[in-house]
This record gives structure tokens, C-alpha cells and sequence, in this order.
């Protein structure tokens, strides 16, 4: 995407204002907007629409008949997308400014792109007489850039990954934001275009000592000449099984799988059938399987609800909310599950560091009542001090889940746990994945483990994330911005001091918007150091995240976010 988008596109917001109330109660001026004139065809631009709710009915984003007002986008009278609103309600008299990706038409040519609210399941507002926005626009010949092919093509086919910029391949001072990867190494990665970022997201966390790290390719090389998967297990499997086991103080005995869903979903059944009981107290993600989720309901996750619900959360180091639920549901108690240290407690990220005597009480008050301790190490597992928080605090649990870092960005995960559960329970949990004995990710595994035997990979990582954290609020603190960095230092996030919602998320993206155009990526904000993050990459950082922070500080004292942000909320 190598072009100026001051040549296809005019900087100036338009102020053609339309205004109406029609007999069913709704109105809406259009105050502004920054879609422009020309734009090249199959890419994907960052569009605003300023609105005042000019009618005496409130848009509410969610309405308990479905009447929810929407912003709906149509080009040459086809419906290319509907938008919600980015608040809760929009009283009479409000403005609000909805961001959203406008996708250019594939073809060059003459196009007519309107843009008009509906009161759904009720009316569309052009139907009471209330005049849509319509904007004239030019589409020139495509760009031919390899990034915006395949997001074409990804759009059709297979849209479900992580889209920070929603499609927004260009910002308009002509720095490129990452929509794929080319290639991937120590702590950088390389987009379509050739530009390169320095890494905090590290592989969802499974890129523990960095992308492809020598000695654990040379590992899986070594063994390429033989099956992946057989019909009896290699003996690597049972190597990495003995690791675990004079690794984990909890493991006795072990059960492998691919992610860290499948181990959390098995923990959760063993308990059940070892208790004979069926509720889950939990505490921070256990992945996305029906276990854990199904208490969202079955609008948000398609598992159809329960008369009862069988899994409750409470929150990390409260120790007040975890007595709360336990007196309620001791007597049919299964486990508790819960993430030992740097849960992210809300949209933000992680907050806390594991707590010794907050997870010793649970500890006590859960073996009192006959039911299992479950630490979801899926994240801390050879990443925090000591190669685990059972280890470092003492705190030990009766099961245990591994993950990420365990074969350093081949996909293994272990289950692991006193041996007397796993006899009685572990048959019993219908648990069968047919790549769970996979050969290549257990010479992995085995690499790995090592490497974090012999080096002081977690204490690099606590070392990196604890100047990463100074740095960052030494910041904050220079350029005057009410914010910190939060969390233990293997798992961190700049948290923004701002009670309102929206204004909070007008922050936290536009914050993230700078990160990645000047190189730097994270996952929503949340960074994950690896051993191969090193000194000049931390001052490399800081620069970047200096930078982002005085553009938020002008904004917030200009109060004009909205016409630096070039990319959809999140």
C-alpha cells in the first residue's frame, strides 16, 4: 500500500448538514464526516460520521424489543454494512461519532455511498421522511499491493482473526499498519509490505524465547523424517511428560493436548467426575469451550443455556467476593479454577500480581469442602519466576494447566496433577484429540524445556517487564497523561485513568493507532516480553510509546480525537 492518501482524498471534513424529524419521532443531523472524494479501489479507509440525535426519541444501542438504532452504510443502493453506536444511549440533543472501515468497491468508476440510521426491528428512518447522507464518490484503479489482495480475499473466505485496524492498511502520513505477516524472528515481525515491528503479542504468548529460535527448529528438523502422528506414542512423549513432572510440584501424572482450551475443558471434567459434583467457581480465561463460556448465555456464545448456571466468577485477589460465592455453592462444589497471577480484570488488561495469602485462603476453604484446586498456568507456565506461581508462592494446587511457552510456538499443552485424581477420574472424561501425540511439537517441548532449565529465561522476562513498566510511567508522568502501567511484569498494560467509557476507548485506540504506525505492536495494549527482547529494543519502545503518548495528550487537550484516529474503536 505504498501511496499518499492526500492524493486520492481530501482532507477537508464535509459540513453539508441535514436535518428532519419525521412523525415517528426521530431526527438526525449530520455534523461532519471524513470520508473523501476518490479512494482506490479494494482498500479499506477509516472513515467518521459525526450525528446529532435531532428528533425527541433516545437511540439506544440495545433495546429490550430489538429497536436499537443503528448506522447503516450502503453503496449504489446495496447494503455494504450496519454499525452500531458507541455508547449506550444517544438522548435527544446529543452528538455522537460513530468510526467504522468503509470498503472500497472493487471496480473504478462513479459511486453514490449513503449513509442513513435505522430504528431496527421498527422503521428506517428515510421511510419517516428523514433525509440520508449521501456522499458522491470517485474510485480510481487499484493499488495492485500484496496486503490488500489478500485482505480482499480473507473478507470473503475467512475474516476470524485478529484485525486491529478492521482492514485499515494505511494511515494517511503513509506509514503502513500490519494486516499479515510475511515472516517472523526473535521479537520482530515483518508485514506483507517489508516494514518491520517489534512484537509484544510473541505468538499469543507461546514465542516464550522468540519466533523461531534456532535450537528449537534444529529440534523439529531433526525429527521431520518420521510421522507426526501415529497409532502409539513416541517416546518423546513420555520424555516431556517426565520434564513436567520434576518441573510442576503438582504433577504426578500428566495428559497432553494442542491448546490451552483442551486441557482447561478436561480439568474441569475431572473434577466433576472425581467430586461427583458440578459447579465451577473461576477466576480469569479458560478458553473457549463450553465449560467455561456458557455462563455469557447463549446469545453471546451458541451454548445453549442451563435451568442453572454451573459456573460462577469471582474476582482476582477479592477475597471477600470468593467467600461470597463459595458459602453459596460449597455443597455442590466441584473446583475452583482460577488464573494465579495477572488475570486481566477488565477491558484494560492485567491488573495484579499473584497474592500468597489470598490464594492460600482459597486453597484451605476448597480442600475443607472436598472439592479441587485448579491453577490455569496456562500463560505463567515457565514464564513467572521459578517456572511457575506454585512454585514461587508454595500455594500448590491438585490440578494444573500448561500451555503457550511449554513448546515455544508448536502447539502442546499438558494437564498435570496428583495421581490419585487421574486414576479415578481420567478415564471417565470422554477426552480423545486425535493430535494430542503429535511428534513434532514434543521435540519441541523438549528443546525448550530445557533451554528454560539452563537459562534464566523467566528472570530475563520479569527483569525486561519490570523496566519496561518503570520506563512506561516515567512517561506518564513527563507528559502529564493520567495513566499507568499495570500488571506483573510478564504480562502488562497501560491503563488509562478514565472513568467514561467512550472517552476511554477514544484513548486506548488511538494509543494503540500510534503504536502500530510507528512500529510497535501489542495485543489491545497488553505486552508480553520474551527472553528475546533486549536493551535496544526497550529503548526503541519507550521512544514509540513517548510518541503515542503526547498525541493522546493533544487530542484529549484539543478534544479532537476524532480527527486523529484513523482507525475503528475498540
Amino acid at each position: 500500500m505504498n501511496f499518499s492518501v492526500q492524493s486520492f482524498a481530501s482532507r477537508i471534513w464535509s459540513r453539508t448538514r441535514s436535518r428532519s424529524i419525521s412523525l415517528g419521532g426521530y431526527g438526525v443531523t449530520y455534523h461532519g464526516h471524513n470520508i473523501p472524494r476518490r479512494l482506490p479501489a479494494k482498500t479499506v479507509w477509516g472513515a467518521w460520521v459525526c450525528l446529532e440525535n435531532s428528533g425527541p426519541k433516545t437511540w439506544q444501542r440495545h433495546h429490550p424489543e430489538g429497536k436499537r438504532v443503528d448506522l447503516v452504510v450502503y453503496c449504489n443502493g446495496d447494503l455494504l454494512a450496519t454499525h452500531l453506536m458507541p455508547r449506550a444511549e444517544v438522548p435527544p440533543g446529543d452528538r455522537v461519532t460513530i468510526h467504522f472501515p468503509l470498503h472500497a468497491p472493487d471496480s473504478s468508476g462513479a459511486y453514490k455511498i449513503v449513509l442513513e440510521l435505522v430504528a431496527q426491528n421498527e422503521t428506517r428512518f428515510s421511510d419517516q421522511g428523514v433525509k440520508p447522507l449521501v456522499i458522491k464518490l470517485r474510485i480510481d484503479s487499484p493499488l495492485g499491493d500484496r496486503s490488500g489482495e489478500i485482505y480482499e480475499q480473507a473478507s470473503r473466505i475467512n475474516p476470524w482473526y485478529y484485525q486491529p485496524t478492521r482492514g485499515i492498511g494505511q494511515s494517511a502520513d503513509g506509514h503502513t499498519y500490519p494486516l499479515f505477516v510475511s515472516k517472523a524472528k526473535g521479537c520482530y515481525v515483518w508485514d506483507t509490505e517489508g516494514r518491520q515491528y517489534v512484537d509484544y503479542v510473541m505468538g499469543w504468548g507461546c514465542s516464550l524465547l522468540g519466533y523461531a529460535d534456532e535450537r528449537v527448529q534444529k529440534a523439529i528438523a531433526d525429527v521431520l523424517h518420521s510421522g507426526a502422528v501415529v497409532p502409539f506414542p513416541y517416546p518423546l512423549e513420555m520424555e516431556v511428560a517426565q520434564m513436567l513432572t520434576e518441573d510442576i510440584p503438582c504433577a504426578e501424572m500428566v495428559l497432553f493436548g494442542k491448546n490451552g482450551s483442551d486441557v482447561c475443558t478436561a480439568s474441569a471434567r475431572m473434577a466433576r467426575v472425581f467430586t461427583g459434583r458440578k459447579k465451577l467457581l473461576t477466576c480469569g480465561y479458560h478458553g473457549w469451550q463450553d465449560f467455561w463460556v456458557e455462563k455469557e448465555g447463549f446469545a453471546k456464545t451458541g451454548v445453549p443455556d442451563r435451568p442453572e448456571i454451573l459456573n460462577h466468577s469471582f474476582k482476582f485477589n477479592d477475597l471477600d467476593d470468593f467467600v461470597r460465592l463459595f458459602r453459596e455453592h460449597r455443597d455442590d462444589l466441584a473446583a475452583v479454577m482460577l488464573e494465579p497471577s495477572g488475570p486481566a480484570e477488565s477491558v484494560q488488561g492485567p491488573v495484579q500480581d499473584a497474592d500468597r495469602d489470598f490464594l492460600s485462603a482459597i486453597a484451605e476453604m476448597v480442600r475443607e469442602a472436598g472439592a479441587l484446586l485448579i491453577f490455569d498456568e496456562i500463560l505463567t507456565g515457565y514464564r513467572y519466576p521459578s517456572g511457575s506461581v506454585q512454585k514461587a508462592t508454595g500455594i500448590i494446587p491438585d490440578l494444573a494447566c500448561f500451555g503457550k511457552a511449554l513448546a515455544c510456538g508448536m502447539p502442546l499443552s499438558a494437564l498435570v496433577g496428583r495421581s490419585h485424581i487421574f486414576q479415578r477420574a481420567a478415564e471417565n472424561i470422554h477426552y480423545g484429540p486425535t493430535f494430542k501425540g503429535e511428534m513434532y511439537s514434543f521435540a519441541a517441548a523438549k528443546a525448550a524445556i530445557q533451554i528454560y532449565r539452563d537459562e534464566p529465561v523467566a528472570k530475563h522476562v520479569w527483569d525486561y517487564g519490570t523496566q519496561l513498566k518503570r520506563g512506561i510511567n516515567n512517561l506518564c508522568n513527563q507528559v502529564g497523561i493520567a495513566a499507568r502501567c499495570l500488571g506483573p511484569p510478564f504480562r502488562t498494560a497501560l491503563t488509562f485513568d478514565e472513568p467514561d467509557p467512550e472517552r476511554l476507548s477514544l484513548k486506548r485506540t488511538l494509543y494503540l493507532q500510534e503504536l502500530l504506525k510507528s512500529g510497535v505492536t501489542t495485543y489491545n495494549g497488553i505486552m508480553l516480553p520474551s527472553y528475546s527482547h533486549n536493551n535496544s529494543v526497550l529503548e526503541t519502545t519507550l521512544d514509540v510509546i513517548g510518541s503515542a503518548l503526547e498525541k493522546v495528550v493533544t487530542a484529549e487537550q484539543q478534544d479532537a480525537f476524532h480527527r486523529y484516529l484513523e482507525i475503528p474503536l475498540l
